[in-house]
């Protein structure tokens, strides 16, 4: 019994040493999985020196329970590890996971039943000359091994299928992967329980099976890896040239040598010295940046921008140079195009603009006098009054009136009444303030809104306008002509809003009319004082 112990605890140790050289290379997934494969390995073998020291049939049920479940994740990564190997791109995902625990979970629940049921192991029976028990299988054991079996051939079969098709210099590791395959049968076919009185003896086989992978892919890898490595670096599309420490060339990518070749240079530029290649100027120094011109064979330029990066040992020792070349050409042309439109854009956005600017103007402004219309006044009015009451500040509002403007039309027409308009209209604009809006109200009204002034100030500022227009003839038809104009003035109540304020200043519009025109009243809220008229009646 001893001997069969030391057995299994050698292979644990053969295993576990293999494993943790596996590990040490987990950066590659074939690897990895050898590493999953030989830890579950080690633990079957430690499971079967445990299961020869157990003293009692039922110690030792429960070891070979443990056992046939370590044997099912053994098979579920023999798989992953095959298919690896068949294709590189290959990866465990969690539904293949998901899928290859289903049966050990069942298998567990049997295994928890079975010293009742019996259905996968009938009894447990001592080995002579050993002394240790082993089962005797039942039907569910039978069961497990078909599917065991299952998954080993479905793995070989991966494995040589990938085989037939691969080229005959690539085929060392398939070949070894599929003779890995044969020592745990072998050992598992002669050392299978019959009559209950043999051995399981298919941890010591799997051990073997370990290190013939270990080699394998020891063997074979970096030979895969270079050829990677060399097909990697060829597919780049950036010309890439590695510059060693003295500043000489030592290989370069096929997208470099067609740039070699566009500039009509030798396409073997190892040992050439980094200032002749592709006739470029540029310094070795870290990480620079530069975007050269380069002149092709038939005089056409291609634009480069070129990364120089340093490349350092495990020391930090720079030890050489990579320089990648990227043709911009293309991408700058399109910049370029791109900033052309982009500029086309802005100026046709800038005349847009303009165009709705001056839509916006000519929608609030009368197309007779050139002065603000009445829907732009009540959107002033329905701002300013706002602001006047939150402020406490004074805003005042005149109503004008041109005199007799009915006999100017029924006597020079209408033209002469337009002029007149006109007229009026230029005199008001040029003598308000910056914060003060004219506004021609309709026909020969006229609105002037003054921000910032009482009614005292409103009516002293508009009899000055009233005397000015009173004194500026206007010549009409070759006659000069006296215009004058009645007002009425209204500053802001408390709670008024824009009709509110008009109606008053029409209201003392009315009195000044009334009073004999040519003069300006305040709303009848305020006391009155009017000023005294100008000159008579106006013609």
């Amino acid at each position: 019994m001893l001997p069969l112990a030391l057995a299994f605890a050698l292979s644990a140790v053969l295993t576990a040493a293999v494993t943790v050289f596996a590990w040490h290379r987990r950066e590659t997934p074939l690897f990895r999985m050898n590493a999953f494969v030989g830890f579950w390995i080690v633990a079957l073998d430690v499971l079967n020196v445990i299961q020869i020291l157990t003293p009692g049939p039922a110690g030792a049920r429960l070891v070979v329970s443990s056992g046939i479940l370590v044997m099912h994740v053994i098979v579920a990564g023999v798989l992953c590890l095959s298919m690896t190997v068949a294709d590189r791109a290959w990866r465990v995902s969690r539904r293949i996971v998901a899928w290859l625990a289903v049966v050990p979970l069942l298998l567990l629940g049997l295994l928890v039943s079975d010293p009742w049921s019996g259905w996968f192991y009938t009894a447990m029976v001592p080995v002579d000359p050993y002394g240790m028990f082993v089962p005797v299988p039942g039907p569910g054991y039978w069961v497990s091994a078909v599917y065991i079996y299952g998954l080993l051939t479905a793995s070989m079969v991966r494995v040589a299928r990938v085989r037939h098709h691969a080229p005959r210099d690539k085929r060392k590791l398939y070949d070894w992967t599929l003779a890995a395959f044969v020592p745990p049968i072998v050992v598992n076919i002669a050392g299978m329980p019959m009559h209950g009185r043999t051995v399981d003896m298919t941890a010591i086989g799997l051990a073997v099976t370990m290190l013939i992978v270990y080699g394998a892919l020891a063997r074979s890898l970096p030979q895969y890896i270079q050829v990677a490595h060399r097909q990697v670096f060829d597919t780049i599309a950036d010309a890439v040239a590695v510059i060693d420490e003295s500043g000489r060339i030592l290989d370069v990518n096929a997208a470099a040598r067609a740039l070699m070749r566009k500039a009509g240079l030798p396409e073997g530029p190892s040992g050439t010295p980094i200032a002749d290649f592709l006739g470029l100027d540029f310094v070795l120094s870290e990480n620079a940046d530069t975007e050269q011109t380069l002149t092709d064979v038939l005089g056409r330029g291609a634009d480069l921008h070129l990364r120089i990066s340093p490349l350092h040992d495990r020391r930090g020792r720079c030890i050489g140079w990579a320089l990648v070349a990227r043709d911009i050409t293309e991408a700058n042309r399109r910049r370029r195009e791109a900033e052309e439109s982009n500029v086309r854009l802005r100026e046709q956005l800038e005349t847009i603009e303009a165009l709705r600017a001056d839509l916006v103007e000519q929608a609030v402004r009368d197309t007779l006098t050139g002065l603000y219309n009445r829907r732009h006044l009540m959107e002033i009015l329905a701002r300013e009054i706002p602001r006047a009451a939150g402020e406490g500040t004074p805003l005042s509002v005149a109503l004008i009136d041109v005199d007799h403007f009915k006999r100017i039309n029924d006597t020079h027409g209408h033209d002469a009444g337009d002029v007149v308009l006109t007229h009026v209209a230029a005199l008001l604009a040029g003598e308000v303030r910056h914060d003060d809006v004219v506004v021609r109200y309709g026909g020969e009204e006229f609105v002037l809104l003054l921000p910032g002034a009482g009614a005292e100030e409103a009516r002293a500022r508009l009899d000055d306008l009233r005397r000015r227009v009173g004194r500026t003839p206007v010549e009409v038809e070759g006659r000069h002509l006296t215009v004058t104009f009645s007002a009425g003035v209204a500053d802001l109540a408390p709670g008024q809003g824009p009709r509110d304020l008009l109606r008053e200043a029409d209201r003392a519009l009315y009195g000044a009319k009334r009073l004999g025109r040519d003069r300006v009243e305040l709303a009848a809220a305020h006391p009155p004082r009017a000023l005294e008229s100008g000159p008579g009646e106006a013609a």
